[in-house]
């Protein structure tokens, strides 16, 4: 009887586990960040079909969500793409810079790293715009904004 009971609550224990682990906290995008507003966000499927395209091939990732941002005369896109576990995540964060500064054909330059309440945000120009990659978790994102107003953005959700 005691066995059996030990092992049930073994079971139930590990059910929690699991679930706690499967579980995905999707990031909350404000209304407004310094006079933009969130205009339009896209999850589901069309989010990881604009994942794929921007990458230029499919990607290995679990889940997606892409943010639109405008404001006068500016706009933003917060792109996040979450991976099947924190590894996989740093694994293709560190792969996609590594491209990036290698590329002698990439549009990106001015590379640097920084960090924000302890993430590292690999931070550089291109296309008219400031760019920002980083990882929460299983999270990886990429915001493109202004000089101005990128940090806000990263702040809204770095803390």
């Amino acid at each position: 009887m005691l066995h059996g009971m030990r092992r049930g609550i073994v079971f139930i224990l590990f059910s929690f586990f699991l679930l706690g682990c499967n579980q995905s906290s999707s990031p909350v995008f404000q209304e407004e960040i310094r006079g933009l507003k969130l205009v339009q966000v896209i999850t589901g499927k069309d989010a990881l079909l604009a994942i794929n395209k921007l990458h230029g091939k499919k990607i290995n990732v679990a889940s997606g969500m892409i943010a639109f941002y405008q404001g006068e005369g500016e706009k933003a896109i917060i792109w996040v793409s979450e991976s099947a576990c924190t590894d996989d995540a740093m694994q293709q964060t560190e792969s996609m810079i590594e491209r990036m500064t290698a590329s002698k054909r990439s549009p990106f330059s001015d590379y640097k790293e920084i960090e924000l309440n302890g993430v590292k945000i690999y931070s550089f120009k291109g296309m008219g715009q400031k760019h920002y990659i980083f990882r929460i978790s299983k999270d990886i994102y990429w915001i493109s904004a202004n000089p101005g107003t990128i940090d806000e953005l990263c702040k809204s959700i770095v803390g």
